[in-house]
């Protein structure tokens, strides 16, 4: 399963690696990949993955996940 998501916030490589992290700590996440300069993220997971959830693990940082 595959969500494709525009995440907010990101401003050098660090974020993009941190930010990764966060997202691939939440159960069931298998892969994150994120484009810096475009904001496009996609996280598989084998189970559905809400903005909600991504949005929770971020919480601290100044990246926000955005619906497309």
């Amino acid at each position: 399963m595959k969500i494709d998501f525009k995440l907010e916030g990101l401003s050098c490589e660090a974020c993009v690696k941190l930010s990764a992290k966060r997202i691939g700590r939440l159960a069931g996440v298998s892969g994150v990949a994120i484009d810096r300069d475009s904001g496009q993220a996609q996280v598989t997971a084998d189970r559905a993955i809400t903005l909600a959830e991504i949005n929770q693990t971020l919480s601290g940082t100044d990246y926000r996940a955005v619906a497309n």
